[in-house]
């Protein structure tokens, strides 16, 4: 299950940067770093010498940039969907008058953040496996990050199908 949801992980962290580096190609708040003025503020005011770089190490870092802020709450998001829809489909089962209150959610979440949090985050224990993916060859990537897709579609689908059931 550990590497399961770590793989999940990298393959949300790998989507994002690949959407980041795609919106920079239209991104208009990076054309005001290519004016000369500004440019030159950034490096007296902050010292950064290359704007650009810098706003792509910030999204893109390991350790604690956006990409992987993003990708870790979408990992909460899809344990804390799996959780709910379950749940549904048991109380449905079971007792069908059963009216769900935010109790139940908040439970939930925090079950799916702590889940994730010993599988995952705890002692940046996802870095060890970041190291061992980024090994993967271009078509393990992609076998990854198409399963990962098809599984996030699954918990989506099966979340809706909750909702009907």
């Amino acid at each position: 299950m550990k590497r399961t949801l770590n793989v999940l992980h990298f393959s949300l962290y790998v989507i994002e940067n690949k959407l980041h580096f795609l919106f920079n190609k239209i991104n208009p708040a990076l054309l005001l770093y290519k004016i000369p003025s500004i440019k030159n503020r950034m490096k007296e005011k902050y010292g950064i010498e290359n704007p650009t770089e810098w706003y792509n190490r910030f999204w893109t870092d390991k350790k604690d940039g956006f990409s992987l802020w993003f990708s870790g709450g979408w990992l909460i998001g899809i344990i804390a969907l799996i959780f709910i829809s379950i749940g549904k489909i048991a109380i449905n089962i079971t007792n069908p008058e059963i009216v769900l209150n935010y109790y139940y959610f908040i439970l939930l979440g925090g079950l799916s953040y702590l889940i994730c949090y010993f599988f995952v985050f705890k002692n940046d224990g996802y870095l060890k496996y970041f190291d061992e993916f980024k090994n993967w060859t271009k078509t393990e990537k992609r076998k990854n990050v198409l399963l990962s897709l098809g599984f996030i579609i699954g918990v989506i689908a099966l979340f809706f199908s909750s909702l009907l059931f």
